[in-house]
């Protein structure tokens, strides 16, 4: 029964002083400081395949990657336009008038010529 206990104490002991540290010590990219492994079995322990992802460098275009570049472009110019000037307001000299054909009793365009000069008359 001592047995037992001593191995018990000595596996809790090791376990204790092995145990990963906590995240406050941690550095870099998350990986802990001190790594262990707990191994139970009889015989020596082989390792037959590659190493386990965590023993892997990063990648190199994760870690050598170029800084981005940053374009910044020029705010939009925008020119406005004056306005054009206001029509000037009809004048008295551009009045319309009809014309009218004495010897043909009618007015231009109903009459289309007339053998005597116009006759300016103001419309109505």
């Amino acid at each position: 029964m001592k047995k037992v206990a001593l191995v018990s104490l000595l596996v809790v002991v090791a376990t204790l002083l092995l145990a990963p540290p906590s995240d406050a010590s941690r550095r870099g990219r998350g990986r802990p400081v001190v790594q262990t492994r707990v191994f139970i079995g009889v015989g020596p322990a082989v390792w037959w395949g590659p190493y386990p992802y965590w023993y892997y460098p990063p990648p190199p275009y994760a870690v050598y990657a170029p800084p981005p570049v940053i374009v910044q472009e020029a705010p939009p110019v925008y020119i406005q336009q004056t306005p054009p000037p206001p029509a000037p307001a009809p004048s008295a000299a551009a009045e319309q008038f009809w014309y009218y054909c004495p010897s043909g009793k009618g007015y231009y365009p109903t009459v289309p010529s007339c053998s005597e000069p116009w006759l300016k008359v103001a419309p109505r």
